[in-house]
């Protein structure tokens, strides 16, 4: 935080990275028109914290059954550890339901 004058100006160093349903990345023009469901911050010094999107205690699955819901679906974004979010993202990605579950595993351990 810098003060200038009477006020101050909040410094937001931070680097955010969202993942759609596809496991790809959303540039920064779409970022407000399409739903993420995984996204990483980078803070200034380096450190990175891993999110993915959970529903009723469970990591939300774009491709099951409330994947057509998402607007209605009471969903939040969690934070998790690496190795949860990377096998969130190749199920993402591949839609292999093995790494739907290895990840589930991971979630309910952290």
């Amino acid at each position: 935080m810098r003060y200038v004058g009477e006020g101050y100006v909040e410094k937001n160093n931070n680097q955010i990275m969202l993942f759609d349903r596809a496991g790809n990345s959303i540039e920064a023009e779409k970022k407000y028109n399409i739903s993420y469901y995984a996204k990483i911050i980078t803070t200034e010094s380096g450190e990175e914290s891993y999110f993915a999107r959970i529903h009723q205690s469970n990591l939300f699955d774009p491709n099951g059954p409330y994947g057509k819901r998402e607007k209605f679906v009471d969903t939040k974004i969690k934070r998790v550890s690496k190795s949860t979010f990377d096998f969130y993202m190749t199920y993402l990605k591949t839609n292999n339901s093995i790494y739907l579950t290895k990840a589930q595993r991971g979630f309910l351990n952290d």
